[in-house]
């Protein structure tokens, strides 16, 4: 089973997340293999986000696995 990864920016002051979410490019082998990327890119989004609407909106990176369905 392959599986592909979703990651959102969200606010902890609004409770909600922007839309459409981020997917990541390519597909992991495993569960395993793709939350250890979803940790990786989730870092990389939020070190890229301006500091100072992080701190203001508290925002944070969220990401989830999905396994990919095959028809």
């Amino acid at each position: 089973m392959k599986f592909f990864l979703i990651l959102w920016v969200c606010s902890a002051i609004h409770g909600s997340c922007i839309v459409p979410p981020i997917t990541a490019p390519g597909d992991f082998d495993s569960h395993t293999e793709c939350v250890s990327a979803g940790y990786k890119e989730g870092y990389n989004v939020f070190v890229a986000i301006d500091k100072t609407l992080a701190e203001k909106q508290r925002l944070f990176v969220a990401f989830h696995c999905n396994p990919e369905s095959s028809i």
